[in-house]
């Protein structure tokens, strides 16, 4: 059976040294070379995989044949290995149905006006000047997920969650020098990470300890599986670690996206801020106006598009696979790129272009063209609510502020857990004026 083609490499570091320079380039250049390509990395093979129909092959009709990648789960040791993302089989399913209840659509509507109050709030301390748009981000998604997450104002202990985010994703970062080290050998980021992250642990149980129990966050929701025997306190622990993790940073950087493009496209930001305008006649949004607030959806969406704060999904196969004509040997690691697939010109017209409006025509594309949150069994489990989350947090500051964004130079980004970008992006803040009460 005819093997994939493998771009030229240099010795030693193989496609290594392509991606540490450049990985999203490198990444949609050797696309070109086929819907499976093989890389090679010092000690291991990498097969990139960028044909829509192979990614469902992969995520959903074939996802019994394939597990969650090698890096994956090194990334995640130490600090989630009793959560969702780290597990697999038996125990990842009974850790998903413990956790769904708290992530169905009616609970996750009900946290909108929340999330309105909370960023309303928020914008209401910047004053007229120059802001670091994608530390203010941070903050007021931590902040977000302390009122329904944990059922708790976390102002003023922001930093233990951001701080232990910044461990995480320069650990994870692929390009760092200390990844081509033994794992037993105690690098300086490790030593953080460990640090951090035990600091973190220590915040998550102090606010169990402190919990008021009740039905209006995702905590309560844990804390009663416990109580039913179908979580341990561990696994409670490192879950709600892992979603204020995850779910802090991928929404922040969606946000600061977001904003970056609206600054330079002022006709739809206008237009954005008329339809918040007349949608939050009342002063603020609620769960219940998500489906009416189109221009902001589709704004969001295509932010996930052009900057899917998941990069790439990583996979592993349990066992020899054919796929695309090819034969891939059974723990061969695979890498399905958000990136590329997003911005592929087979599927989008002008793909690097912003333009939201693409959402509301009718363009009939492949499923897995466009999958900001994955998919397939092990899609995120807090897609919805980070769907929401961006919409109204999106919809109330167009109402309050006018942000004019600039960055310190051409917008590049870490190839870590989350599309972070490399350089400062602040924004000037103007204020609104309200016609309404609040």
């Amino acid at each position: 059976m005819a093997t994939p083609p493998t771009p030229d490499g240099v010795p030693f570091l193989g496609n290594g040294m392509a991606f540490s320079r450049s990985p999203f380039d490198a990444m949609e250049e050797w696309a070109q070379q086929g819907d499976v390509v093989r890389l090679t990395f010092p000690g291991q093979s990498i097969y990139l995989v960028t044909s829509p129909d192979l990614i469902e092959e992969i995520l959903v009709e074939r996802h019994g044949q394939f597990t969650i990648g090698r890096q994956q789960r090194k990334t995640f040791s130490g600090i989630e290995d009793d959560a969702l993302t780290a597990n697999t089989g038996d125990r990842w399913k009974r850790l998903r149905g413990a956790l769904r209840p708290a992530f169905t659509w009616d609970r996750i509507e009900a946290y909108g006006p929340q999330m309105a109050e909370r960023t309303a709030a928020h914008t209401a301390r910047w004053d007229n000047g120059q802001m670091d748009l994608h530390r203010e981000m941070r903050l007021l998604t931590v902040r977000i997920l302390g009122d329904t997450l944990l059922g708790t104002d976390v102002t003023g202990d922001e930093k233990v969650i951001m701080d232990a985010a910044d461990a995480l994703v320069d650990r994870a970062d692929p390009r760092r020098i200390g990844k081509l080290l033994p794992d037993w050998l105690p690098t300086l980021t490790e030593r953080r990470f460990e640090r951090r992250i035990a600091a973190l642990d220590d915040y998550v149980r102090g606010v169990l300890d402190g919990h008021t129990p009740g039905d209006g966050d995702v905590c309560s929701v844990l804390l009663a599986a416990h109580d039913r025997g179908d979580l341990s306190m561990s696994e409670v622990e490192d879950n709600l670690v892992g979603l204020l993790l995850a779910g802090h940073d991928s929404s922040a950087v969606a946000l600061t996206y977001a904003w970056y493009e609206l600054s330079r496209h002022p006709e739809i930001a206008r237009s954005l801020v008329e339809e918040a305008d007349e949608i939050a006649d009342d002063g603020l949004l609620g769960g219940d106006d998500f489906e009416r607030l189109d221009q902001t959806r589709h704004v969001v969406k295509e932010t996930l598009r052009l900057y899917p704060p998941t990069w790439g999904v990583n996979r592993q196969a349990t066992e020899s696979v054919t796929l695309g004509g090819y034969e891939i040997p059974s723990g061969a690691q695979l890498m399905i790129p958000q990136w590329v697939l997003h911005r592929d010109e087979r599927f989008w017209e002008d793909p690097q272009t912003f333009d939201p409006s693409r959402w509301a025509r009718d363009e009939p594309r492949p499923a897995f063209a466009y999958f900001p949150f994955s998919g397939g069994p092990r899609h995120c489990i807090g897609m919805r609510f980070a769907r929401l989350e961006l919409t109204m947090a999106l919809a109330t500051m167009a109402t309050r502020v006018e942000l004019d964004v600039t960055a310190s130079g051409p917008l590049t980004f870490k190839p870590s857990l989350s599309l972070r970008p490399t350089v400062d992006i602040e924004a000037t803040v103007t204020p609104r004026k309200l016609n309404r009460a609040d």
